[in-house]
């Protein structure tokens, strides 16, 4: 279970003490939840053997330290970091979500589902067809991360019928953009880890 788009410390520690698995950081600059420059800083806070992701649009040309995972749009696998996991965000549109078979040897550790937004690359608070992403985690060779407008009062449903291997939240959480709350995000780590 992963809180995402997270912009201050006290939303990162009140997402481990509630029990989250990984805390999500976003790099993409074009995101409200752009945490850049105050990455080291935040970091430097963060208690160890939290696992860290950072969340890109496209894939990145360097990655910042202190991150264990990057998560991003990734068209193809030619640069594989030494160290980090690899999870590619496949964002689900109109037509559904897409057959993961191309995964088996692309190098991933997972996929995140997430929905399609033409204007943004995710946290948009559109959700995906729940049903349509279990048939997709069912074929994927993969762990499936369910993503896309999932907060304290649908995850447990978006759980029964997708049964992803975790979930990813980050709008469904928030009182604004990058600004969490202490009480949403207890519940949904609550809601989430009772239906896992």
């Amino acid at each position: 279970m992963k809180v995402c788009g997270l912009t201050r410390i006290e939303d990162a520690l009140t997402a481990v003490e509630a029990g989250a698995d990984a805390l999500g950081f976003v790099f993409e600059r074009s995101s409200k939840r752009y945490i850049g420059e105050h990455w080291p800083e935040l970091c430097r806070h963060l208690p160890p053997f939290v696992y860290r992701v950072g969340v890109f649009g496209p894939p990145p040309e360097t990655i910042p330290d202190g991150l264990h995972a990057v998560q991003a749009l990734w068209a193809e696998a030619t640069r594989l970091p030494e160290g980090i996991d690899l999870i590619c965000t496949v964002r689900c549109g109109p037509q559904g979500v897409p057959d993961l078979g191309f995964a088996r040897s692309a190098g991933f550790r997972a996929i995140l589902l997430d929905a399609y937004d033409p204007s943004a690359y995710g946290g948009t608070g559109r959700t995906v067809d729940f049903r349509a992403a279990g048939r997709a985690a069912e074929a994927c060779p993969l762990p499936v991360i369910l993503a896309g407008g999932l907060n304290p009062y649908n995850v447990a449903e978006a759980v029964r019928q997708a049964r992803p291997f975790a979930v990813d939240v980050s709008t469904g959480v928030e009182t604004a953009p990058g600004q969490k709350s202490a009480d949403l995000i207890r519940r949904f780590v609550d809601a989430a880890k009772s239906s896992l």
